[in-house]
């Protein structure tokens, strides 16, 4: 892998179109893992607003924003030095990420049995800020849905075949903020320690510093800059298993700019919590491949390896429902 493919949703709206994308999709992804988007549908204008919501976010004073810190549910701030990729298949991090984020989750459709991430939101107090979020969400998601529906193609499957697995799906927005990096940084000092992603597709919106960086085959990285006009979409870990591992989910990491903040915007469109992860009707089964798993306890899993207030025993630091109500908009 020498360069990140391009791939274009122009036209995706009628079945020639989706068929085509579901062909780039096929060699992007069992190739390289990574894609540039374009012609993506989500307005100009609704991802400059997050960004400044993001950065004004990040701006607020300390006591600002740990008074939205995460909740038991994985909503609300993740302060400096709370991640550490210790799940990481790529590299055991010994050191936490050099960032800190705000995080928002989907809410539980009516009637749907809990799972421990079901909770409420936290917002900050900060106009507009739940405008901007809610308006790249509202945009984010059809586009999402439709890379989907691609994608089954692309693995031979029929949309709704796995499409049902999304209804509703479980939709992450992340708004990072990465501080510059110290100039006596050791070379394990990542802002994102080398990782996957652990579920299905990323929607990566970032700024101008750099830093993203992904591997190669061939074990070297390569930088991932900002494309204008588009957002960089890379698989996670369970569309290998879903295609019997013709599509990749692709190491990647951040190594911050010395010189400056970087700022990124990371969509993450998975399943259900319920939906039961196996090969894709048709996908050969490989010797890699997991037993089926629900989705669910794969992001337990997870979060649970990674988040220090996930591994205190103090409740103090899981905080309960009824001690996070959000603040009204």
């Amino acid at each position: 892998m020498t360069a990140i493919p391009q791939l274009s949703m122009a036209g995706t709206d009628n079945p020639a179109g989706l068929r085509r994308l579901a062909a780039g999709m096929a060699e992007a992804y069992g190739a390289t893992g990574f894609a540039y988007v374009v012609d993506h549908g989500i307005p100009e204008r609704v991802v400059d607003a997050l960004f400044d919501a993001s950065r004004r976010f990040h701006a607020l004073p300390h006591a600002a924003k740990d008074a939205v810190a995460v909740n038991r549910h994985h909503r609300g701030y993740i302060g400096p030095g709370a991640a550490t990729d210790r799940a990481s298949s790529v590299e055991a991090a010994t050191r936490p990420n050099l960032s800190e984020s705000f995080i928002k989750l989907s809410d539980a459709p009516p009637g749907r049995a809990a799972w421990p991430l079901d909770g409420p939101n936290r917002w900050p107090d900060l106009p507009g800020f739940r405008e901007a979020v809610e308006a790249f969400e509202a945009a984010a998601e059809p586009m999402a849905r439709r890379l989907v529906a691609a994608m089954a193609l692309g693995l031979g499957a029929e949309p709704d075949r796995l499409l049902r697995l999304f209804e509703p799906p479980t939709a992450w927005l992340r708004l990072l903020r990465y501080p510059p990096r110290p100039a006596d940084a050791p070379p394990d000092r990542y802002g994102s320690a080398p990782h996957t992603d652990f579920g299905c597709l990323t929607l990566l919106a970032q700024d101008d510093a750099g830093g993203l960086e992904v591997r190669a085959a061939d074990g070297s990285w390569i930088a991932a800059p900002p494309v204008e006009d588009a957002l960089l979409v890379n698989t996670g870990d369970i569309v290998p298993v879903w295609s019997g591992g013709r599509w990749r989910s692709t190491a990647h990491r951040v190594v911050n700019p010395p010189d400056r903040d970087r700022y990124s915007i990371a969509y993450f469109y998975d399943p259900c919590p319920d939906a039961v992860i196996a090969p894709l009707d048709g996908a050969a089964r490989i010797a890699s491949d997991p037993a089926p798993f629900r989705f669910a306890d794969h992001v337990m899993a997870q979060l649970d390896a990674t988040y220090a207030y996930r591994q205190s025993r103090d409740p103090r630091n899981i905080p309960d429902v009824d001690a996070v109500r959000s603040p009204k908009p």
